[in-house]
Parts: structure tokens; sequence; C-alpha cells
């Protein structure tokens, strides 16, 4: 009788250790304490009054009892939510001390079973229109034409300019000729009236020289 008192004594500190461990853990998750009739969510009976903790509670017991971001980003339930989208922290941001995103409907990450309304994330990270969003501009670079033209050579060869034209070369040398007989004209026309003046004027002077002695001769 006493041993079974003793074991019954046992078990019952136990278990109000095993409960005051979990009521500890609660404190070290976002919103551990706040799933609708499961005050320990890490245990297959929902209460901590049984030892046998579910897959959320293996993977809690994993990373040390710490709310790591990869704890946050896993669904230990395979319910196609993350852990932290059913305790409140969808961004798995939250830190102990700190207040989740939200406080009431919050799910149990331990059993499939329980889901949260994915509607109190769907804007919670930024992401709601992300994924949706596509790109509508086209692509011109590929279709752009160049509409510059090269540059062509406009400018042309120097025409040739100096070379003469029969017209103005006959021009040129015409005036030429023309002058030079004018003026051989003029010189010949001028040397035959000093030739003819210089010979009259001789003659008369041999004419009154004749009649000068021819009156000293009759006197």
């Amino acid at each position: 009788m006493k041993v079974f008192i003793a074991t019954t004594i046992a078990l019952a500190a136990f278990l109000a250790s095993e409960t005051e461990a979990s009521k500890k853990y609660v404190k070290l998750l976002p919103n551990g304490g706040n799933v609708p009739n499961t005050p320990a969510i890490g245990h297959t009976d929902g209460t901590g009054e049984e030892n046998a903790t579910n897959a959320f509670g293996d993977a809690f017991a994993e990373a040390d009892y710490a709310w790591t971001k990869d704890l946050c980003e896993a669904d230990s339930d395979g319910d196609g939510q993350t852990n932290g989208q059913e305790l409140g922290d969808p961004c798995c941001e939250w830190a102990v001390g700190g207040t989740p995103l939200w406080t009431t409907g919050v799910s149990n990450p331990g059993d499939a079973s329980s889901t949260s309304d994915s509607s109190l994330w769907a804007t919670a990270c930024g992401a709601s229109t992300s994924e949706s969003t596509t790109e509508t501009a086209p692509e011109t670079s590929d279709s752009t034409t160049e509409t510059s033209a090269p540059a062509t050579e406009t400018s042309t060869p120097a025409a040739e300019t100096t070379a003469e034209s029969p017209a103005t070369s006959s021009m040129e040398s015409e005036p030429t000729d023309d002058g030079s007989d004018a003026m051989t004209s003029a010189s010949n026309s001028t040397t035959s009236t000093s030739s003819t003046s210089s010979t009259t004027a001789t003659e008369k002077c041999a004419s009154d020289l004749a009649a000068t002695r021819a009156l000293r001769a009759g006197n």
C-alpha cells in the first residue's frame, strides 16, 4: 500500500512538473497559450498531462526549445500552413516578450485538423500582389529600329576651275595682239612723220643757205 501511495505521489509530481514545463515553453512561442482548448500545443493530448509529444513538440525540442526561423517556416503537421502562420507570426519576426500580429484565430501547429484562416496573413508580409504582378511593358530594345542613317558624303571633289576655256584664252590674247599691233603701227607712223619733218627742214635750210650765198655774190 505504501508503495502504491509513493508511486502515485511520484507520478503526480512528475505530471505536475511536466505541466509546469509546458507552461514555461508556452512563453517561448508566439500565441503558445492562445490556441483554443490546447494549453500544451507540443503534446499529443494537447494538455501536457501525457508525456508524448507531437511533430511540433519534437521539432521544438530539436530547436533547443527556441522559436527559430526554421521552426517558424516549417509545416510540422503537414496541413499546408507553416507553424508561423498558424501561431500568428507569418513573417517569422516574433521574439520572446513581443506581441504576435494577431492573437485570435490561431491554430495548433501540431494537429493537421487544426488550421487558421489564410486571410489573416494574406497581406501581412507584403507578398499579396507580388506574385500576381507581371511585367506588361513590351521589350522595345529588340524592336527599336535605327533611324539614324549613316552619314553620307555630300562633298564632291573640287571642280577644276583653273582650266582656261578657249574663249577666255582668245579674249585674253586678242587684246594683247591688237594692242601690240596698234602700238607698232603708231610707232612706225611717228617715225615716218619725224623722218619726213627732218627731211623737209634740211631741205629748207639748204635752200635758205643757197639763197643767202647768191645774195652775197650779187653784192
